[in-house]
């Protein structure tokens, strides 16, 4: 297929699956869950490669501004089986099957449990730099500890344990947290039953959220990677290739790109790079 051609059916694939269009917007909490299980990871928002289930709500490509909150208000209210979308967003990273991170360009993304045994291998690597204390901060070492102790913790809570609990330190303590979450070694989710007027998130470690089998991994870590990078573009369907360095914060992330273009599982066009099924279909 000439690379024009290829580009434009990337295109509307794209547009497709992500249900940018209004006919073909997401409606149900049941087609928000399979639409999550489908592609694996989602952006919550938009503005990035992924899909975007805010897009998906809308049918429409939407993305944040700088007006905050106010550029919410377009989908915030919409009624998804008889729940706001905004509050059908918090609760999504409740579920048992999927999980709300910030793995993806730091930003808030919901991954699959059918996601979770490729990106384990990664994660565990991850945990036993820290755990040698190789990478990271001291704070988040100690966010790490904390947890291994506690378990389940509530920001609020996490802060008093840590003797965090004044202004001058919530900068670097949410700094910390993001650090953590955005290397998927913590993992939150908001407080379902929260105190009057209290917004707060209740973290947990990676290994205690998901409950996978602790077992040696199936996959090393270069391989996980490879796949993780050949899922998010097969879920992208289309990428500027200048982006991919931008989207994982792991060393390596990008070892697996050149093998997948050379054994056929992603397909390199001009500066894109297309899921291996476009110029399939």
């Amino acid at each position: 297929m000439e690379e024009e051609a290829l580009l434009r059916k990337a295109r509307e694939i794209r547009a497709q699956e992500h249900r940018l269009k209004l006919s073909l917007r997401l409606r149900t909490l049941d087609n928000v869950v399979d639409f999550i299980h489908s592609k694996g990871l989602i952006s919550m928002l938009g503005g990035s490669e992924l899909p975007s289930l805010v897009s998906a709500l809308l049918g429409k490509p939407w993305k944040p501004t700088g007006k905050g909150f106010t550029s919410w208000l377009e989908w915030w209210d919409l009624q998804i089986s008889g729940k706001n979308a905004g509050y059908l967003l918090t609760d999504i990273p409740r579920r048992k099957d999927v999980l709300g991170t910030r793995i993806f360009r730091n930003n808030k993304t919901f991954v699959s449990n059918r996601l979770w045994p490729t990106l384990d291998p990664i994660v565990r690597r991850y945990q036993e730099l820290t755990g040698k204390h190789e990478i990271l901060s001291q704070l988040e070492w100690k966010i790490i500890d904390t947890l291994e102790t506690k378990g389940p913790t509530r920001t609020d809570k996490l802060r008093a344990a840590l003797s965090l609990e004044g202004k001058q330190h919530t900068a670097k303590f949410h700094r910390a947290l993001a650090q953590l979450e955005n290397h998927g070694l913590i993992v939150g989710y908001e407080d379902p039953n929260p105190e009057k007027h209290l917004h707060a998130a209740i973290w947990n470690l990676w290994d205690r959220r998901t409950e996978l089998p602790r077992k040696a991994p199936h996959m090393s870590y270069q391989e996980a990677m490879a796949r993780l990078l050949e899922k998010t573009i097969d879920a992208s369907v289309l990428v500027a290739e200048s982006e991919v360095p931008k989207w994982f914060p792991w060393e390596g992330s990008l070892e697996g790109k050149e093998e997948l273009v050379k054994t056929g599982r992603v397909v390199k066009t001009e500066s894109y790079l297309v899921a291996a099924r476009v110029a399939e279909e």
